[in-house]
């Protein structure tokens, strides 16, 4: 994750999916621990004019403060907390795991000390900023070596879910929904869960079968409700389910 996108289209999605994967449960599940790999600030300027500006985009930076990132994770917190009621439980619980900023010299350290005190019942959430990937990956990626060592961890009352973007115009290879399950499958030996839109998916996976099935059931009603909701196919972004 990376400041820069807070509170966007991407952003919404997740935070929706996950509201709606907690109510669902009915208190099955009720906590929710992030894990936020939240990469290093720098704004998105390349070619346009202006960005030869380092006084201005240092400026600019500025509005992403560790404030900033420190009232982002407070306000989810509350906003979850808040769903007890909807979901039918005494409390939610949500707790941000490592909330200082990831790079590839602290990845080592960083997710040994997410393993030392792993969280138990819950639905984990994984946000890098772009996904899995087994080779050359950087800060922005999750390892496979690194999601071997979380699902080894994971107990069986809890769910992974893990942010994995990709583009369904580019021409497929290891980032669509059925490459990414497939390599999921070889690395772990599970198949996963897997719902996408046209920009991102979140891969689910479980070692408990009847979680899995009851979650399989609510991606499938998520899925049902939101491409039926938008009936200008033009803005829609008919939502896929692999697995």
């Amino acid at each position: 994750m990376n400041a820069k996108f807070f509170g966007d289209p991407k952003d919404l999605f997740k935070y929706d999916l996950i509201t709606d994967i907690l109510k669902n449960f009915h208190g099955k599940i009720d906590r929710l621990v992030i894990i936020p790999m939240l990469t290093a600030y720098y704004p998105r300027f390349r070619g346009n004019p202006g960005c030869r500006n380092k006084n201005l985009i240092e400026c600019f930076r500025r509005f992403r403060t560790k404030e900033d990132v420190d009232n982002y994770y407070r306000t989810l917190k509350e906003y979850f907390k808040e769903l007890k009621e909807s979901i039918g439980t005494k409390k939610v619980r949500v707790r941000i795991e490592k909330e200082e900023t990831f790079s590839q010299a602290t990845r080592s350290t960083y997710f040994s000390g997410i393993l030392e005190h792993f969280p138990q019942a819950c639905l984990l959430f994984i946000d890098p900023d772009i996904g899995i990937k087994e080779n050359n990956y950087t800060e922005k990626h999750l390892s496979f070596a690194e999601l071997r060592g979380l699902w080894d961890q994971l107990d069986n009352e809890s769910i992974l879910m893990i942010y994995q973007h990709f583009q369904r115009n580019r021409v497929f290879g290891r980032s669509d929904p059925d490459s990414k399950a497939t390599d999921v499958t070889r690395l772990i030996g599970v198949s996963p869960l897997i719902i996408a839109d046209t920009t991102v998916m979140f891969i689910f996976l479980t070692k408990n079968p009847e979680l899995r099935s009851e979650l399989k059931g609510i991606l499938k009603n998520y899925q049902k409700r939101i491409n039926t909701s938008i009936k200008d196919p033009k803005k829609r972004r008919d939502l896929t389910i692999t697995g």
